[in-house]
């Protein structure tokens, strides 16, 4: 049996696909082991979206290193989006056997048997890469990636040039692959993709890809990533809203609550498009969970912007935000802005958001509960408690009765 230890950093794409990548080796040939144990390869899915994930991707590069000093036998294989974007310096770390591009990822199994593949720049990828996973490590809901890469260039986000083009998968895989997981007994799908928004095959967009899904039998719940605001239309909205089986949970990428700062950032909307996309959401779903992520701390961002974000968040009826302080990558055009924001002027601002954050999702749990709106979803633990379940309103919820892991259930909040 091979031993294969694998380290995921970053979003649930990357976890998709790594998923995938250990299900094209020949199945009965290999066993997963923990990161910390001795193993025969070495996987590292790198993500580049902060300077704190290319230390931590950089950190157990040279951890896989460590190993293999100690059996020179031992392959280490690095991709990922830090992998696509910094190869000179992951050469510079060690004898690492393989760093494989974004685009060929899904091969590994093969590589690591000798197919050659040299490494290509993204920017040149033009199809979508797919091969259908059965299992997803564990996790008792699938995640589903449906497109790659992204064409709009924020001026602070290095993910186009480690994920190149737009690219989208063909219905027929998506088709495919979600009938693969419900035959192996996932009662739950999230969608996701680079920038999901942009998901289009033809005439097919993200609204008929849910519809086709929503017709396979088996397939309780379905759930949609990240949003781009200006892709998120009232048409795709009402779309969704007849369509029982989807998540009345929306993630939208809303990074600033500032025109002017959302001008300097690059982003294709301002705030008036974003009250008006919650309007539309809530008006579809009485009770979705809305969550936004926040960037404190983008270059210029004065107590002023600060303050019309704060000032705009408050003002929402949203379920809670995830908040990011500004980090510098380099090759984006935000990397070499003047006005800088100190290190802890965006701690101090992340941790406003934070507590604000907080508040935020108190509210909305106690307006589920008064309401007695029925959460649904897929079994993911066993505790004393009961069963816990991450609900269809992004909620975690212990229902009082033991359910096996992985079937699907119903409650309200006591």
């Amino acid at each position: 049996m091979i031993r294969i230890a694998t380290k995921t950093l970053g979003c649930k794409i990357n976890q998709a696909e790594s998923a995938i990548i250990l299900d094209q080796f020949p199945q009965g040939s290999f066993e997963i082991v923990d990161w910390s144990d001795p193993a025969d390869i070495y996987i590292i899915n790198t993500c580049t979206v902060t300077n704190r994930t290319d230390y931590k991707s950089r950190y157990h590069i040279r951890q896989a290193l460590a190993m293999k000093a100690l059996n020179p036998s031992t392959k280490v294989v690095v991709t990922g989006c830090f992998a696509q974007r910094s190869k000179e310096e992951i050469d510079l770390l060690g004898d690492v056997d393989y760093i494989v591009d974004n685009q060929k990822k899904l091969d590994i199994a093969a590589i690591v048997s000798g197919m050659p593949a040299s490494f290509s720049d993204i920017m040149e990828a033009k199809e979508f890469s797919y091969k259908p996973v059965s299992n997803m490590l564990g996790h008792s809901r699938a995640f589903q990636k449906i497109q790659d890469g992204c064409d709009f260039y924020c001026s602070y986000c290095a993910v186009p040039y480690a994920r190149g083009h737009a690219r989208s998968a063909k219905i027929e895989q998506v088709i495919e692959q979600a009938r693969l997981f419900v035959d192996n007994g996932f009662k739950e799908i999230v969608l996701g993709g680079v920038n999901l928004g942009l998901y289009k095959d033809g005439d097919n967009d993200l609204g008929k890809v849910v519809s086709l899904m929503a017709d396979i039998e088996g397939l309780e719940l379905i759930r949609l990533s990240s949003i781009e605001p200006q892709l998120f239309s009232k048409q795709l909205i009402d779309r969704l809203s007849s369509i029982d089986k989807v998540c009345p949970h929306f993630h939208i990428p809303l990074q600033s609550g500032s025109d002017e700062i959302l001008k300097s950032m690059g982003r294709r909307y301002d705030t008036s498009l974003v009250k008006d996309l919650v309007h539309n959401i809530l008006t579809a779903f009485p009770h979705a969970a809305i969550g936004f992520d926040v960037i404190t701390g983008f270059p210029g961002e004065s107590d002023a912007h600060t303050l019309e974000t704060y000032t705009l968040l408050k003002s929402l009826p949203i379920a809670y935000l995830h908040v990011f302080s500004y980090s510098k990558r380099k090759g984006t055009p935000a990397e070499k802005m003047s006005k800088q924001v100190t290190k802890d002027m965006k701690q101090v601002r992340t941790s406003q958001l934070v507590a604000l954050s907080n508040e935020l999702q108190a509210s909305f749990r106690q307006s589920l509960k008064d309401k007695q709106v029925l959460l649904r979803g897929v079994v993911e633990a066993h505790s004393e408690h009961g069963s816990e379940f991450l609900s269809d309103h992004f909620i975690r919820v212990i229902s009082p009765t033991i359910i096996p892991i992985g079937d699907y259930t119903q409650t309200s909040l006591p």
